[in-house]
């Protein structure tokens, strides 16, 4: 439908930057007893957010996640899960709080004397009681080992979500070139009419004026100056100048090889479409019409893409 802008020799998208808001990244890690996860995920966002899902153990480390995170990213809702399996023996492993077993004990036991009704206490029943059984928990393991894990973990997760946003933006990127390039090519033709539609209404008008006038004498300087005022009414040489600006603005942002460049197209996307807003008011032929309709369809498309960029 449209060309596709590009310099010479040269792939315009290779190696470029581009980062698309939504991605994903995963990184585990073994331990001593241990299996720590980390997943990353970011969706479309207007501003930027961060949801955490941690363990407790991991709790202080809250402000140290996020300033990673912070460091990384400008745009896009990210959350971060992280989870921690106990391993073999420790994974199952039952630790005994022998002081609260006692203390349980005793008190039965003087109950045993104090009745006669009262019998004896299974050891199951004793298991059951609070504080006296106690599952493997991660608080449990070596929390050096399990902090650097983690902070490996994390490390990991980012960079592969950071990779994967860059592989989105870089489907995104050709994108970019071909609508706006498009624009530019179906702006043209619409600039050329449109200067041929005005002095044929120029000449119509004045016609017509004398026609209807008749034997009425006439101010014909007046009468020029009114009749190039309604002709350049019609001249969209201004609108279209002005769009291919902004258009040269919009391609040297994407050839920038700068990943944060979301609110910025999204931006000169906005101008573009204020000047389109104004041809389409201006210009009077149907297939120049269908032109401007057509560019912004284009434009449309490439707002939405803009909302997905980084």
């Amino acid at each position: 439908m449209f060309g596709v802008y590009c310099c010479p020799n040269r792939c315009p998208w290779k190696g470029y930057l581009m980062e698309s808001m939504t991605g994903f990244g995963r990184a585990e890690v073994r331990g001593d007893g241990f299996t720590l996860t980390v997943e990353a995920k970011s969706v479309n966002h207007k501003g930027f957010s961060i949801y955490l899902k941690l363990p407790e153990v991991f709790s202080d480390m809250e402000l140290e996640i996020r300033k990673a995170i912070n460091g990384m990213f400008e745009r896009g809702r990210i959350r971060l899960d992280t989870a921690v399996e106990l391993d073999g023996e420790g994974g199952s492993s039952v630790s005994i709080n022998m002081v609260s077993a006692r203390q349980y004990i005793a008190a039965a036991e003087l109950l045993i004397k104090d009745s006669e009704y009262i019998t004896g206490m299974s050891a199951g029943e004793l298991l059951n009681l609070p504080g006296v059984a106690e599952r493997a928990c991660p608080a449990m393991l070596d929390h050096d080992e399990l902090t650097e894990a983690f902070r490996s973990a994390l490390i990991e997760a980012l960079a592969e979500l950071r990779e994967s946003r860059r592989r989105e933006g870089a489907v995104l990127l050709p994108l970019f070139y071909e609508g706006f390039s498009g624009i530019r090519e179906l702006a043209a033709p619409v600039l050329a009419r449109q200067k041929e539609n005005v002095q044929e209404r120029y000449g119509l008008l004045k016609e017509r004026i004398f026609e209807l006038m008749d034997d009425v004498r006439l101010d014909e300087n007046r009468l020029m100056n009114e009749l190039a005022l309604l002709a350049d009414r019609s001249d969209v040489t201004e609108e279209v100048q002005r769009l291919e600006c902004h258009l040269d603005h919009a391609l040297e942002i994407v050839d920038s090889h700068n990943s944060t460049i979301g609110r910025k197209l999204e931006f000169i996307i906005q101008e573009v479409h204020r000047e389109l807003n104004t041809m389409g008011a201006k210009v009077d032929d149907s297939e120049q019409s269908l032109r401007v309709i057509e560019m912004k369809n284009i434009l449309s498309s490439l707002k939405e893409q803009a909302a997905n960029i980084e």
